[in-house]
């Protein structure tokens, strides 16, 4: 129970990690965390060393949002490419064990299409990148072209490439479950799902849950997160969820609303006493 106690942490944003790197982190009493790897303002070293004395782990960064694995276009697929590797190299300096990315949308072209490159694109880079940090694909809400909606995508995407088995997993977001058509609604909705869900692609390749509750009503395909157990999840869905034992290992990282020092805090509170 304590190491599922320690594995529910914020993601912060740049702002946010400047203050988290020293008191914050005691006072919030992260057992992990997720850091915008871009941010400036603070040395890598320092935050390397402050992870490793508050021992934050898992630490995890989020990939910035322009990179899409899946375009047609040659040159953004260049950029992307070259994006996500430069992700693996930063969290690996900050002792980060995972970056987790959004999949990207084939732009019309066809989800099979745009699955084929997305399998060609993480070849390319976790063929060439160095380190041990893995790459986690985040399930999407499947607005627009969005490939990662379907369980079944992310599924094949993860089959055919198993010489990378070791650096690369899903992440699973309940909102954008919910938005996407999975009904994770309360305790037997999110039980459900997730039996699916690791039915689909095995448990030990999904080594980390957003929680975030959504607003957005079932197959509503936007992405709108809220306060956890003021939407449609509602608490009882996350407690399925904490306490889904095929999922155990899973860090959960919450992506709610506001700053995560002050209405993150409630957040944080509320999932654990879940537990």
């Amino acid at each position: 129970m304590a190491a599922r106690f320690a594995a529910i942490a914020p993601h912060l944003n740049e702002r946010q990690r400047r203050l988290w790197v020293g008191a914050e982190a005691r006072v919030l009493g992260h057992g992990g965390v997720t850091l915008v790897a871009r941010a400036t303002g603070v040395s890598r070293p320092t935050v390397y060393k402050a992870l490793e004395e508050l021992d934050v782990q898992p630490a995890m960064a989020h990939a910035m949002y322009l990179i899409n694995l899946a375009s047609p276009n040659p040159n953004f697929q260049k950029k992307s490419r070259e994006a996500l590797a430069a992700e693996l190299t930063r969290a690996e300096s900050y002792g980060c064990r995972y970056v987790v990315t959004h999949v990207g949308s084939h732009m019309g072209d066809g989800a099979q299409l745009g699955i084929d490159r997305v399998v060609a694109t993480l070849d390319q880079v976790l063929s060439s990148a160095g380190g041990s940090t893995a790459c986690l694909l985040e399930t999407s809400a499947g607005g627009g072209a969005y490939v990662g909606a379907s369980f079944d995508d992310l599924a094949q995407i993860l089959g055919r490439l198993p010489q990378h088995a070791e650096r690369l997993g899903v992440c699973f977001d309940t909102a954008h479950a919910y938005a996407s058509g999975y009904n994770v609604a309360g305790a037997d909705g999110m039980r459900t799902t997730l039996d699916k869900l690791t039915s689909i692609i095995p448990a030990r390749r999904i080594r980390a849950c957003h929680c975030n509750d959504t607003s957005v009503t079932l197959g509503g395909k936007a992405d709108r997160h809220t306060k956890i157990g003021t939407g449609n999840v509602g608490l009882e869905g996350f407690r399925a969820l904490l306490h889904y034992k095929a999922l155990a290992h899973c860090a959960f990282i919450l992506e709610t609303p506001g700053d995560e020092m002050l209405e993150g805090q409630e957040n944080l509170n509320a999932l654990r006493s879940l537990l």
